[in-house]
């Protein structure tokens, strides 16, 4: 599978308050048991929740069971728009060894930019948005190195503003609450890395901007209008915008594994992800957005190709970059797709648009290698055909 040269730049956001905050204390012994190089004790496989489909359901589903009986989470396969294997492995709470199902509810990270640029998109057909506008009429108090700044530009990563969640003091200040207006503050002073249009910068503070517009011109929190325009009508009911005090139900716990030992993920405050990485998600949920992507229940067509198309920036960069998607492909198949990564888990959102074959992978443990086993499962998935 083709790599992503932006890739290390996202998994950042994960990285925000260091390993060796965690390595700090020791480690007690009982945790030597998750050692990757125990056995595990696995999920049974007659759980009620899960779903294993005919020979290519069991195909993955023994991928997983032979070849990586540790990894930790979720995962949903579909061809032709129907689901082969959505299956959880492994525990949700390793200490309390609650076990993972189609219904835990997973931090996503960054596959929340294409729930956001889907906002943005829907009143852009609205005619609210003007995605050649300038961001800057639509937020109050803008920097002078913003002005030539257009939304477009905020949904490619073209418009130069530096990622907050790598700047100095970003681990510090990701432990404490921010609203809307005190995390742009982050960043609302630092220097364009380059002239907007002119190259390609991966940078959450892109995203950031765009909540806030959708804010702004839906006079709506962007929580409320997430749940009100896209997730109630697709009947996501799992999902959601993640708060800091909320009680959620089969929430999973988020692991690090720190040489061969099964720990704890350092603490985040969600409000601090906001429109660029803070939903929550199962891969059931996940596979509803994906399947009305296909009908016009949230963008026309032609938004959608333009989601699904790349924009390249002037030096030429930028091309395996959509509006809120990652464009590639595998043997000749279309993929649009999102990766993420934030404390305590790694995400994977695979769509194959033109054979309506989906992958959804969510680990509740950080250090996953998800590109390895997304590979795994494609060659699976395609060889089946």
């Amino acid at each position: 599978m083709k790599k992503i040269a932006y890739l290390p730049v996202l998994i950042a956001f994960l990285i925000l308050v260091t390993i060796s905050s965690a390595c700090s204390n020791q480690i007690d012994a009982e945790f030597s048991e998750t050692s990757p190089t125990a056995t595990p004790q696995l999920v049974e496989r007659t759980d009620a929740n899960n779903i294993v489909i005919g020979d290519l359901g069991r195909a993955l589903d023994e991928y997983f069971v032979r070849d990586h009986p540790l990894f930790s989470g979720a995962i949903l396969v579909a061809k032709d728009g129907e689901i082969v294997l959505s299956k959880g492995y492994n525990f949700a709470n390793w200490e309390l060894k609650v076990p993972n199902t189609p219904q835990t509810k997973f931090r996503i990270s960054s596959i929340s930019k294409p729930f956001t640029a889907t906002l943005v998109m829907m009143l852009a057909e609205e005619g609210k948005i003007d995605l050649q506008a300038d961001l800057c009429s639509y937020l109050a108090d803008c920097p002078d190195q913003w002005q030539e700044i257009q939304v477009e530009d905020l949904l490619n990563h073209t418009s130069g503003v530096p990622d907050y969640t790598v700047l100095p003091g970003a681990r510090e200040d990701s432990r404490d609450p921010h609203n809307v207006s005190a995390l742009i503050d982050l960043f609302k002073n630092e220097p364009l890395i380059f002239t907007p249009g002119d190259s390609f910068f991966y940078s959450h503070s892109n995203y950031v901007l765009l909540g806030a517009v959708i804010e702004q011109v839906s006079n709506r929190t962007y929580a409320d209008y997430l749940n009100q325009e896209l997730i109630g009508p697709l009947q996501m009911e799992d999902s959601g915008v993640e708060m800091q005090a909320m009680i959620l139900h089969d929430r999973a716990s988020g692991y690090q594994i720190i040489g061969t030992v099964l720990v704890n993920a350092p603490y985040l405050d969600m409000s601090n992800a906001f429109a660029t990485a803070g939903m929550y998600s199962t891969v059931k949920d996940l596979f509803r957005f994906d399947q009305a992507l296909y009908s016009d229940q949230l963008l026309n067509k032609e938004s959608l190709d333009r989601m699904y198309s790349p924009h390249n920036a002037k030096d030429g960069t930028g091309g395996d970059y959509g509006f809120g998607w990652q464009l590639s492909e595998y043997l000749g198949h279309r993929k649009v797709e999102h990766q993420g990564g934030i404390n305590g888990f790694h995400t994977s959102f695979s769509r194959y648009i033109d054979d309506q074959a989906t992958i959804i992978l969510l680990s509740n443990i950080e250090t996953e290698d998800t590109d390895s086993l997304v590979a795994g499962l494609e060659e699976i998935l395609f060889d089946q055909n």
